[in-house]
């Protein structure tokens, strides 16, 4: 296996757990978690979602996103109301209290995202970005629907 082999794999991931950790420790005094964040997110982005609907969003699974629904109810941050169309789905939707928590989340991930860049340029950030959807591109159309993944090893 080649250093570059082990390197972007452990890069990727070192990346995303300090980023996870480093948003945990900025949000604590608001007892937000980054799943709890990105969880939110979705409602920000469409609220009134299912938990499915969320889950699909967020690419992780339903019992995941129960969880996290549950953690957000508890500390009155959304509620859950039954769909008028289908009586057997709840949809999810954000309360008054999350309000202040939406301008402190974007406000958190702009800091995040500051100190991920520290010390790049303007133009470096750029080939950055358009280097990382080149990379997110490949994996996500290595991952359709009904195909087997591509064997790019070369032998």
């Amino acid at each position: 296996m080649e250093d570059r082999d082990r390197a972007i794999g452990f890069l990727f991931t070192d990346i995303a757990r300090f980023r996870g950790i480093l948003f945990d420790q900025l949000m604590h005094k608001h007892g937000l978690t980054l799943a709890q964040a990105f969880a939110l997110n979705q409602l920000m982005l469409e609220d009134g979602l299912t938990q499915t609907q969320m889950s699909v969003g967020m690419r992780v699974g339903t019992v995941t996103v129960s969880g996290l629904v549950d953690r957000l109810e508890a500390r009155g941050w959304v509620k859950r109301i039954t769909d008028q169309g289908d009586r057997r789905a709840k949809k999810v939707w954000l309360c008054e209290k999350a309000a202040p928590l939406q301008m402190e989340i974007v406000k958190q991930f702009t800091n995040l995202n500051d100190i991920a860049l520290d010390g790049l340029d303007p133009e470096e950030v750029v080939k950055l970005i358009d280097m990382l959807r080149k990379v997110k591109g490949n994996l996500s159309d290595a991952l359709k629907e009904g195909q087997k993944p591509p064997n790019k090893i070369k032998t």
